[in-house]
Parts: C-alpha cells; sequence; structure tokens
C-alpha cells in the first residue's frame, strides 16, 4: 500500500512538474531571435509582416481545392522563394544566415 501512494505522489509530482515547463510561443520566439539579432524596430515590422503574409497565403494555397496536389507543392515552392527573397531584402547576409538557422532548428525539434 505504501508503494502504491509513493508511487502515485511521484507520478502526480512528475505530471505537474511537466504541465509547468510549457513550451515558449512562436512569437516570443521569434521576437528573442530578433532581439539576439538586434534588428531595428523597422526591420522588426517588415518581417512581422512578412511572416503574418507568409502564414496567411500558405494556408490559402494548402487550402484552395481547385489545385492539384502537384500544383500545390508548386505554388508552395515559388512562394517559398519570394519570401526568401524579400527575407534577403530586409536582412543584412549575416542577420539572413542567423534567421535560416532559427528557422532549421525549429523545423528540426520534435514536436512534444
Amino acid at each position: 500500500m505504501k508503494k502504491l501512494v509513493i508511487l502515485l505522489g511521484l507520478m502526480l509530482a512528475t505530471t505537474a512538474n511537466y504541465a509547468q515547463n510549457k513550451h515558449k510561443s512562436m512569437k516570443v520566439q521569434r521576437d528573442s531571435i530578433f532581439t539576439v539579432m538586434k534588428l531595428s524596430d523597422e526591420n522588426k515590422l517588415k518581417m512581422h509582416n512578412l511572416i503574418a503574409e507568409n502564414s496567411k497565403t500558405q494556408k490559402a494555397i494548402k487550402n484552395d481545392a481547385t489545385l492539384t496536389e502537384e500544383q500545390r507543392k508548386e505554388k508552395l515552392q515559388t512562394w517559398k522563394k519570394e519570401v526568401t527573397i524579400k527575407e534577403k531584402s530586409i536582412l543584412t547576409p549575416e542577420e539572413f544566415q542567423v534567421w535560416r538557422d532559427f528557422a532549421k532548428n525549429l523545423k528540426n525539434k520534435p514536436k512534444e
């Protein structure tokens, strides 16, 4: 009986601890990388606007029922190239590399 109580206590403590370790929201993570990159307020705003535009456009392409899967892939690839060009026009080459590394790390991070 004591073992059962101890086991339940440990399970409860582990669950409570896990619930407190929430991941940072995407916006908080982006803002922190923008701070590390030392972006000007103007460039932060441009990047936020580009990110919002990117999100809306990707969602629209993915939800476009008139496109075949192949057309959807092509359109997304074209859009991603356009976004990269826009990012490069906003950021310096060093900032762009930091931004790409940040995005790559997010993609490779396992979802919990």
